[in-house]
């Protein structure tokens, strides 16, 4: 198996097989619980809220609409070191629950958002190939074996809390 096999493998993961999804584990951080819904949500049933998300300063891609869902609410941080304050700020405003991509794994499919701190190639055309709307905290732009995936309507980067808007209120 060569390099970027191996690579591709160990970020990505095999694909489950339809019969063999199971739920992800139970989160362990205290940051990571569900978000308590705003009174400023929207009529109807959803207790959750759309964001808008552009780029910062020297950023690039986006705007992107961040709408969690029953089933898909989790706003999946990549970046280390627990839950970041862009992560953090999209689950308060959004009702999503921030959930720590580093200590546990979670389906692609359950993902409203990921945040990611990836300067490179790798990672920050992971999320994009997979379906899945992403935001960088460091301003980057298309590079690297991925690049084909990232485009101005899935992905942001540059982006601070900042660069975070709250559209239903």
């Amino acid at each position: 198996m060569g390099f970027w096999d191996s690579f591709k493998k160990i970020m990505i993961g095999d694909a489950p097989k339809p019969e063999e999804k199971a739920t992800p584990p139970a989160v362990e951080t205290a940051t990571e619980t569900p978000a308590a819904p705003a009174a400023t949500a929207p009529a109807g049933d959803s207790p959750y809220r759309r964001v808008k998300i552009a780029h910062g300063a020297r950023g690039w891609g986006g705007p992107l609409i961040i709408e969690p869902k029953p089933g898909k609410n989790l706003i999946y941080c990549v970046t280390g070191g627990g839950i970041h304050p862009v992560a953090q700020r999209i689950a308060e405003l959004t009702g999503g629950q921030p959930f720590d991509g580093f200590r546990s794994k979670a389906d692609f499919e359950q993902i409203a958002v990921a945040v990611i701190d990836c300067g490179g190639t790798a990672r920050v055309g992971v999320y994009p190939m997979k379906g899945v709307l992403t935001v960088d905290i460091h301003a980057t732009s298309p590079s690297g074996p991925l690049m084909k995936y990232i485009k101005e309507t899935n992905f942001v980067s540059g982006v601070t809390v900042d660069n975070i808007t709250l559209l239903d209120e």
